[in-house]
């Protein structure tokens, strides 16, 4: 695949391709370079400049697989990448500006390696939100097996469960609480 884009003339940075341990910058700059690389395969195809030789133009997915594994796309990139472009302080930092502002400035604290958990914590702080929607990739409790195992919908039913379990569980506290 990077050979098909290489040849059809699209330029690609693969130093992104192969960091298995990104930092939240590196991450970014996936996210924004394969949506640049995407754009160019689509202005291509309308175009129709991408070469006949080469086949079939890849798809967003098949551009994607190059840099990051798709469920951690659509479930992390996606869903808080796109929410830093409100943000220009923040999207400086993680494009690596040289005339950004410090870690200490954007972050308020010095940290070796900065998470999506950070970043979506920054994010709820700078909306003034109080409940975190980060993604749980690692968490000290291990899911039950009814919890981790199914795919799509039915973890998402069950998911929905455990969530409504505890907002009625909290709702039960408040409501003794406030009559008390």
């Amino acid at each position: 695949m990077l050979g098909k884009l290489k040849t059809a003339g699209i330029v690609i940075k693969e130093s992104l391709c192969y960091d298995m341990k990104p930092t939240l910058q590196v991450m970014y700059q996936r996210y924004t370079h394969v949506n640049e690389i995407y754009a160019r395969v689509l202005d291509m195809v309308n175009e129709r400049t991408w070469p006949k030789e080469l086949g079939k133009a890849p798809n967003q997915t098949d551009i994607v697989s190059l840099f990051v594994a798709r469920t951690t796309w659509h479930n992390t990139y996606v869903k808080i990448l796109p929410l830093i472009e409100e943000y220009e302080d923040m999207q400086a930092w993680l494009e690596e500006n040289p005339d950004c502002k410090s870690d200490l400035q954007i972050w308020g604290v010095i940290k070796s390696k900065y998470t999506i958990a950070d970043l979506t914590e920054w994010l709820q702080k700078q909306k003034g939100q109080k409940k975190t929607r980060a993604p749980k990739k690692h968490t000290s409790k291990s899911p039950s097996k009814s919890e981790s195992k199914g795919k799509g919908k039915e973890k998402e039913i069950v998911q929905k469960e455990v969530e409504t379990k505890k907002k009625s569980h909290k709702k039960k506290k408040g409501v003794a609480s406030t009559s008390a």
